[in-house]
């Protein structure tokens, strides 16, 4: 089946294209950049009611954030500069707590994941965020030095308050066995089994979108190969593809997928950009359609990177979710700041059915 081509939903900049989260020169962990962001959306009363309670904020703030119909927690990658005491280059993660509609309302002045551990002790790095049951599952990438050179994998923690998060490891099985990263969780189970994309970045179809499965998530984890390639662009003489937010559930086992595409120019030079796609697992072929770009850098906070840390062009996304039906999303513009992304109900349902 020949994967279907439609029209490109129109993406609404949110904030006038201003960044939603930046650094805070102050703070020796994010003083330099702040993007990748991971995020949850928390809408049940009960439940917000009770994370509210356990986060490192004033009670004028909790009030605030009690008054909200729903919150967005958002778990950012953060890096500052390197000191004769300590390395913040080495990413960790920090907390922003928002309105449904991406505006800020407050953000914890501490990191709320370290890279303490001998397998992400280089860094914790663009962190997705999975609801299962009653708790979070974030698959973040593992960064840690290693012989001959250093290593790249993927790790899990869990939390259900966003400020408390438990380190479980490295993911076990096949999955680790190569560098890997672009890890994205479903959040229902598909034929019985735990369904991540992720991708490899050496050995068989290297720098593409494969898929696992599992039947516990903290078990073992089986690769199922190639489920999406990169398109040919002339534009570039290189491009990848790989994993952006966490699917969302459509209906049946029809999820839709927020996705970054890489790209090198004879010059060296990179642009990344965003796609979106259905994954059907009823279909033999899992993507029924996929649409590139949804989104390129074009505004000044998307192409101008901090002169440090950030790269110029690049748009990256690891969170998404719906709200009142339009889809929202946090993004990270040149690998420096987050900025907000929004497509309208009446755009995704032209999507839908085209």
């Amino acid at each position: 089946m020949k994967i279907q081509k439609t029209t490109i939903p129109v993406v609404e900049r949110l904030n006038n294209g201003e960044p939603i989260i930046q650094r805070v020169p102050s703070h020796p962990w994010e003083n330099k950049v702040t993007f990748n962001p991971a995020c949850a959306f928390v809408s049940d009363q009960s439940e917000l009611a009770y994370i509210i309670e356990r986060l490192p904020f004033d009670d004028t703030t909790k009030k605030i954030l009690h008054s909200q119909p729903g919150l967005c927690f958002l778990l950012y990658r953060a890096q500052g500069l390197s000191t004769p005491q300590h390395d913040y280059t080495c990413s960790s993660i920090g907390l922003a707590v928002l309105s449904p509609t991406l505006t800020l309302l407050a953000r914890y002045s501490e990191p709320v994941i370290l890279p303490d551990k001998d397998y992400d002790n280089l860094g914790v790095e663009d962190a997705r965020i999975t609801k299962i049951d009653n708790q979070y599952v974030m698959f973040y990438t593992a960064y840690s030095t290693g012989v001959p050179e250093n290593v790249i994998r993927i790790a899990i923690a869990t939390t259900t308050d966003f400020v408390h998060w438990e380190k479980h490891g490295l993911l076990r099985g096949d999955i680790n066995t190569v560098q890997n990263k672009n890890a994205l969780l479903f959040d229902r189970k598909i034929g019985g089994k735990y369904v991540m994309f992720h991708r490899p970045m050496q050995g068989e179809h290297a720098m593409t979108t494969h898929w696992g499965e599992s039947d516990n998530i903290l078990g073992e984890w089986k690769s199922r190969g190639l489920v999406m390639k990169s398109m040919p662009n002339p534009m570039f003489v290189d491009t990848w593809v790989g994993g952006g937010a966490p699917p969302l559930w459509i209906e049946q086992e029809k999820f839709l997928l927020i996705y970054h595409i890489g790209n090198r120019n004879t010059a060296g030079e990179r642009e990344y950009y965003l796609g979106i796609a259905i994954v059907d697992f009823s279909s033999k072929e899992i993507i029924v359609k996929r649409n590139e770009p949804l989104l390129r850098p074009t505004i000044p906070a998307e192409k101008i990177a901090d002169k440090d840390l950030g790269v110029g062009n690049v748009l990256f996304i690891c969170g998404a979710y719906f709200y009142n039906s339009d889809l929202y999303f946090p993004y990270a513009g040149a690998d420096s700041v987050v900025l907000g992304g929004r497509i309208l109900k009446s755009e995704l349902q032209k999507y839908y059915s085209s």
